[in-house]
């Protein structure tokens, strides 16, 4: 039975993998050091140093396809020329495509070292606070009254705010707030993935701030929701407020 694919067409296409991922290695090999001096450079402000880590980020995660296409392909090779018994070219299809793995790997590890470094990056330019607008909140069964969101009087009530993309990681939702004798309850804060509960408390010396805890955000472009999940009585509180402080502050 005669090969599939001849030896001219696997040494073109041998050739060819190993040309493509010579300078891909070589490539991420220099850009890494690189990266590293350049976004280190005292010269160099944060923005500048954040737009090098996001190039140097994306250049590694478009190598990703390739290289995966090309460790398939050889695995492919490598039973073909098993199966036809020509042993000397399914040893060197094992060899490249197991180069190539071990080369993916360095890449998988790269790319998490500037995932982390650009997210680290990003939670210093945030400011100690970031102030979630009360009119720039979607509403349900709530309103607007006073510089105040009330009407807090049912459960499942709540405002939704859409985050300005701020960097993964822990916030410390500040509430600032006028709770009555008989009013208070529970609010549940959420957002994609990860929830917190606080108990509203009276402030009896009128409108106070408290902390509600640190909430996990996993997407800092997505929604914060603050919902009424348990009422005292008949109202849960006036909202005058909502900041998130940055864990690492």
């Amino acid at each position: 039975m005669r090969l599939l694919i001849s030896p001219p067409s696997y040494l073109h296409l041998k050739s060819g993998f190993v040309l493509a991922c010579a300078l891909v290695g070589a490539g991420l090999a220099l850009s890494a050091p690189m990266a590293e001096k350049r976004t280190d450079d005292p010269g160099a402000s944060a923005d500048i140093a954040l737009l090098r880590l996001g190039y140097e980020r994306e250049l590694i995660e478009a190598s990703l396809a390739p290289v995966k296409e090309q460790i398939t392909t050889l695995g492919t090779l490598e039973k073909q020329f098993a199966t036809e018994r020509d042993y000397d070219a399914a040893i060197t299809a094992r060899d490249e495509r197991k180069r190539l793995q071990n080369e993916l790997s360095r890449l998988d590890k790269e790319l998490l070292l500037l995932q982390t470094r650009e997210q680290t990056l990003k939670t210093s330019l945030l400011p100690d606070r970031i102030k979630l607008p009360l009119d720039a909140a979607t509403l349900t069964d709530l309103r607007h009254e006073g510089g105040a969101i009330t009407g807090w009087s049912k459960v499942g009530a709540g405002a939704a705010w859409k985050l300005p993309a701020l960097p993964p990681g822990g916030y410390e939702v500040m509430l600032r707030y006028r709770c009555g004798t008989a009013e208070g309850g529970k609010l549940l804060i959420k957002e994609a993935r990860f929830t917190l509960t606080t108990n509203i408390e009276t402030t009896l010396k009128g409108p106070e701030e408290r902390s509600a805890g640190t909430l996990k955000i996993s997407n800092g472009a997505g929604t914060l929701t603050l919902a009424a999940q348990a009422l005292v009585s008949d109202n849960l509180m006036q909202l005058l407020a909502v900041e998130l402080v940055p864990a690492s502050r």
